[in-house]
């Protein structure tokens, strides 16, 4: 007769030979795997980019109106002047338009800012690249084929955890705006002076 097996005398299950043979298979086929593999190499971080290829790139997409200029490749008074600029022309516009004048002309900026001709620029080529330190200039021929002109103007690059346009200085001008961010300094001073923006300096 078998004997009655209750729950607490069960037998230990034992596993055939096959069994522990198909184990030991899979356990090497994957230690292989794993050892074929090649090693996870860290990626490369990538290099920032030099100052000629930051003024480069930004001159490819630029455009001719500083409003609509790539302000991630400026440094961040630069990005501040130019929002400033922008804020200041359109409370210029609300503020006439709501006027007794409203068909006056508001404060806005006239003309090129980022490079030395007013009437802007048809071609560019980069030029020299000089770095001192956490400062460096790209140095930038401009053409006009409609004025038959050509002039240089310098801009100027600061390190802000990479290379950030900071200013254009107009080289060939001798009086006036000598760069972009006098353009924008000059453009607070006279909307400060204006009393529809600023009725206290009447």
């Amino acid at each position: 007769m078998r004997p009655i097996l209750d729950g607490r005398h069960q037998p230990a299950l034992i596993p055939s030979s096959r069994s522990l043979a198909r184990g030991l298979v899979v356990l090497v086929a994957t230690v292989l795997v794993g050892a074929c593999r090649p090693p996870v190499t860290p990626a490369t971080p990538a290099a920032p980019a030099a100052p000629s290829e930051v003024v480069r790139a930004f001159y490819a997409s630029y455009r001719g109106d500083f409003r609509q200029a790539d302000t991630a490749v400026f440094s961040q008074g630069l990005r501040e002047a130019v929002a400033s600029a922008v804020s200041i022309e359109q409370k210029s516009r609300d503020a006439v338009k709501a006027s007794a004048f409203p068909s006056d002309k508001p404060q806005i900026i006239e003309g090129e800012v980022f490079s030395g001709l007013y009437e802007g620029f048809t071609g560019h080529q980069i030029g020299a690249e000089k770095v001192n330190g956490s400062s460096a200039t790209v140095d930038v021929q401009f053409t006009n084929s409609n004025y038959s002109v050509g002039w240089i103007d310098g801009v100027q690059l600061v390190d802000e955890d990479g290379w950030k346009i900071d200013d254009v200085r107009y080289l060939d001008k001798k009086a006036g705006a000598l760069g972009v961010r006098d353009v924008f300094r000059d453009f607070e001073q006279v909307a400060a002076r204006d009393p529809l923006l600023n009725p206290r300096s009447q």
